[in-house]
């Protein structure tokens, strides 16, 4: 899907989708009729978009307005097919990554400049359903445009899409729609930090409960892979923003964005020693949970050991009266069966008073 985001004359940023007819002819219509092509077209300048518009009204042509090349400043293509890649290629005049371009690791992948412009991806956190995600973006900052191409689509565009309707920024061109679009994603990892942190004290407090551990532990591996995401995306983001500060154009308008990439690699160094702590702790609440639970399975495995030696010196005096001799005096005595009870029972509560005079139990 392609989405151009046009500057109008009020000054606000606004979406129009573009959709591509198909691009295998009809076969089933009759040869001869007059079908015009109803690609959307763009033009190079206001005047020759009137002169085409004057052109459609005359002809009685029903196509989609036609725009100024010049007025787009954002061309936003999410699981493009080939011929909307193409269409791109064509009307902006730029290469578009393919999407194991886009999945490399290298810097040099990365980052680059190329004759058409800068071309960059980006890493950006994504949840789906509970699993932390992160999906590759790739930009391309030519002039005044900026070019996005994805293969999924995350929150953090929906959001960005939502503040440009309603009015929350207002991008003059290419370079301000990729850095508050920088500047959100900062915001949003700050605020995964913060609930991140918040998940841990709840599992703090778990840890303490044995009986809750599988869920405990299960917790403790999903706030640790948020984490694993958000540094993932922080130092992204870090080493992006230095490699923009080298390259930003030297002028005055772009004092102001130069301040702002400084601003945002401050925030960034300030969360990092966050995605630190939050590892250590991460690694703590484990130790915890596991020695608690390994301490309630003591404490287990301690009764049935006091329980064994309790009733050993029974088992021991049962055994001998077990034997089968043919000289066992206390056979032949009435009370030698009551005897032999009052045995085993005194000798189990002398053996379990003697752990508690010890204190071992």
């Amino acid at each position: 899907m392609i989405t151009l985001y046009r500057l109008h004359d009020d000054g606000r940023l606004r979406g129009e989708h573009i959709v591509l007819p198909d691009s295998e002819p009809d076969h089933e219509s009759e040869p001869g009729a007059g079908q015009s092509s109803n690609h959307p077209r763009l033009a190079d300048s206001h005047e020759e978009a009137h002169e085409l518009h004057t052109a459609q009204l005359a002809s009685d042509e029903l196509a989609p307005p036609i725009l100024v090349r010049s007025d787009v400043l954002w061309i936003d293509l999410c699981q493009p097919d080939e011929q909307e890649q193409r269409w791109v290629s064509e009307q902006f005049t730029v290469v578009l990554p393919e999407l194991e371009e886009i999945e490399e690791i290298e810097s040099s992948s990365r980052f680059y400049l190329a004759g058409d412009g800068i071309h960059l991806v980006s890493l950006f956190p994504h949840r789906r359903g509970r699993e932390p995600q992160t999906v590759n973006i790739a930009f391309h900052l030519h002039g005044r445009q900026l070019i996005s191409v994805r293969y999924e689509d995350i929150g953090l565009l929906r959001l960005f899409r939502n503040h440009l309707r309603r009015q929350r920024l207002s991008p003059e061109d290419g370079w301000e729609v990729l850095l508050a679009l920088l500047a959100m994603k900062i915001d949003y990892l700050a605020d995964e930090v913060e609930d991140v942190y918040r998940a841990l004290e709840v599992l703090g407090q778990q840890a303490v409960r044995p009986q809750a551990l599988e869920d405990t532990l299960h917790g403790i591996l999903l706030q640790e892979r948020y984490n694993d995401k958000v540094r993932q995306s922080l130092l992204d983001s870090q080493r992006l923003l230095r490699q923009l500060t080298r390259h930003l154009p030297v002028s005055p308008r772009h004092k102001s964005r130069r301040q702002e990439i400084r601003d945002m690699l401050r925030d960034i160094d300030s969360l990092n020693p966050h995605t630190t702590f939050i590892f250590e702790k991460v690694n703590f609440l484990l130790d915890a949970s596991i020695g608690f639970t390994n301490l309630d399975q003591s404490r287990i495995i301690k009764i049935f050991s006091v329980a064994a030696v309790v009733f050993m010196p029974p088992t021991l005096i049962a055994s001998i009266y077990g034997m089968n001799f043919q000289w066992m005096p206390e056979l032949d005595k009435d009370w030698g069966y009551p005897f032999a009870l009052v045995l085993m029972a005194a000798s189990a509560l002398s053996t379990y008073l003697f752990f508690k005079w010890k204190k071992w139990l």
